[in-house]
């Protein structure tokens, strides 16, 4: 029974990881936008970079969840 507590915890530590980078990206992404109105390219172009990276280890993660 134990066994099979162990990958719901794993699962569940997964979906706060995947909840935690999305809203680290709605940050950043909320930055860039607000960079690029202020015409400071290379914020609004290094934190748009960010955000991308961080939307494809979500979506890395949120697959290790389907099976």
């Amino acid at each position: 029974m134990r066994a099979r507590g162990q990958p719901t915890r794993a699962s569940s530590a997964v979906i706060v990881y995947v909840i935690i980078l999305v809203a680290f990206q709605v940050f950043l992404l909320t930055v860039a936008v607000e960079a690029f109105a202020t015409d400071d390219e290379p914020l609004a172009w290094a934190t748009a970079a960010v955000s991308v990276t961080l939307a494809a280890g979500s979506a890395v993660l949120f697959r290790y969840l389907r099976p």
